[in-house]
């Protein structure tokens, strides 16, 4: 008769999931400011029938909006570092992430800047005959006959209204340019130093995707069709609204998700792959840097590129 001889196996129950940073990395992976920016398009309409005020407007209250809810995961991720990690830079990290929020001193000026073309647009054709005449023939209609087949009529004071629209605007546009463009910098330089506690802790450094040239050939048209009509702002403003775009759709968007893949190697380490659930929103990226489009699962090419992608070990040495 063949004898049994049982045996004792303890089975440890996984450890248990850690829930702030399952949060941390569902949020750096969610897609953010989805009506926080223009096309060409709206920009192009309501440029020309707001006279070039309000999507400036527009696009600084969705900047610092989007900054905001950005900064906002930032800090999260920066927080659960310093109680995690006794790297040296993790209190850092933290102080970094509180002052990601966007300059509000460039906000006020651009916003200041507009207000005060407006008045000062304002006091030069308040006693015209026709306020609406007097305004196209310094802005859209300067030196034309029509615009818009609307006729221009002589108005004495066209040359310093223009003067003061189109300096005024190319000034506001600007200082919004410059606020993303610090920003992304901010961002920048706390990515970095997340990398170097992600590689002390064993895991590849990760570095911010960089800004790059916002303009697009659509927003180049754009531009080139405003300064066509006596607006030569409108390179500026193509310029600011395109690098808002960008930086939304496509810088934030691909260095929050590589941050998010070095905080979930960081947490396999931690508590295996078992443990750390993938997000919806991270997906697999091509290898391509000048591509980095998101790939289905399992795929080999690119479908956008075809550029082959790392081979999935499936067999055993």
């Amino acid at each position: 008769m063949t004898q049994f001889h049982p045996t004792n196996v303890t089975l440890d129950p996984p450890p248990p999931q850690d829930q702030l940073a399952t949060a941390v990395l569902n949020g750096l992976s969610r897609p953010l400011g989805a009506k926080t920016y223009w096309g060409v398009t709206r920009t192009m309409f309501l440029g020309a029938i707001s006279f070039g005020v309000l999507p400036l407007l527009v696009w600084v209250r969705g900047f610092r909006k989007f900054a905001i809810s950005e900064q906002q995961q930032f800090l999260h991720l920066a927080q659960w570092i310093r109680a995690n990690s006794n790297h040296p830079l993790a209190r850092r990290l933290e102080s970094d992430a509180a002052e990601l929020q966007p300059r509000a001193w460039l906000d006020l000026l651009s916003i200041g800047i507009i207000l005060t073309t407006i008045v000062l647009v304002w006091i030069q054709i308040a006693d015209a005959p026709v306020a609406l005449n007097a305004l196209l023939a310094g802005t859209f209609g300067f030196q034309r006959h029509h615009v818009f087949d609307v006729p221009i009529y002589y108005f004495p004071r066209a040359d310093g209204v223009f003067t003061v629209w189109i300096w005024g605007l190319a000034a506001a546009y600007a200082s919004h340019w410059l606020q993303i463009q610090l920003h992304a910098q901010d961002v920048k330089r706390f990515v970095a130093r997340f990398s170097e506690i992600a590689h002390a802790d064993g895991v590849n450094r990760v570095k911010a995707d960089s800004l790059g040239i916002p303009l697009r050939p659509l927003w180049l048209l754009a531009g080139l069709i405003l300064a066509s009509f006596q607006a030569p702002w409108g390179w500026v403003a193509v310029l600011a609204g395109g690098a808002q775009k960008r930086y939304i759709t496509w810088t934030s968007r691909n260095t929050r998700a590589d941050v998010a893949h070095r905080l979930r190697a960081m947490l396999t380490r931690r508590y295996g792959a078992a443990g750390v659930p993938v997000p919806v929103y991270l997906r697999e990226r091509c290898v391509e840097p000048k591509c980095r489009a998101e790939l289905p699962r399992g795929v080999n090419y690119c479908p956008r590129c075809g550029t082959r992608q790392k081979a999935e070990v499936n067999r055993v040495a």
